[in-house]
């Protein structure tokens, strides 16, 4: 929606990161492969959209390239 509405920065708007929440929390580690796979098909995900501006994913710091990991809750929340 966001980018139907040329709002990424690369489209001239005000949009210059994006974040995803995985929802994990403290437990995800103890998911093992899941949580992976999960992270995995996010990244991806986010990369397809084509918004040329970084994406985030916080707490998250084995997250995959090119998916910046922000390992402090208070900058995410």
């Amino acid at each position: 929606m966001m980018k139907a509405e040329n709002l990424f920065e690369s489209q001239g708007g005000p949009i210059i990161l994006s974040q995803i929440e995985n929802e994990y929390g403290a437990q995800g580690k103890s998911l093992g492969p899941p949580r992976k796979a999960y992270m995995n098909w996010a990244a991806k995900m986010e990369v397809g959209l084509n918004t040329c501006v970084p994406w985030s994913m916080c707490n998250e710091e084995d997250a995959p390239d090119p998916v910046v990991s922000f390992l402090d809750a208070s900058f995410c929340h």
